[in-house]
């Protein structure tokens, strides 16, 4: 009999950022926090509408991230 030994490994590491990289850091991380959001309310939506729905999946997110970049347009 042959027992399978999982081994999992990680890396810490710390990031010193200027502050131009902070700025550029909270940016894409509002960025981020923005579309997840839309993402979740599309969603809530679509079960509401329709409880028998399917949950939409990463390749239908990502054809909705296309019209979500239309309604937002980067300024």
């Amino acid at each position: 009999m042959v027992e399978m030994v999982q081994v999992i490994k990680g890396i810490k590491l710390r990031l010193y950022p200027n502050v131009q990289q902070k700025e550029q850091l909270w940016q894409m991380f509002g960025n981020d926090r923005f579309v997840w959001n839309q993402m979740l309310a599309m969603a809530r939506e679509r079960y509401q509408n329709n409880p028998s729905s399917h949950f939409v999946n990463e390749y239908g997110m990502n054809y909705l991230l296309k019209r979500l970049k239309q309604e937002y347009p980067i300024p």
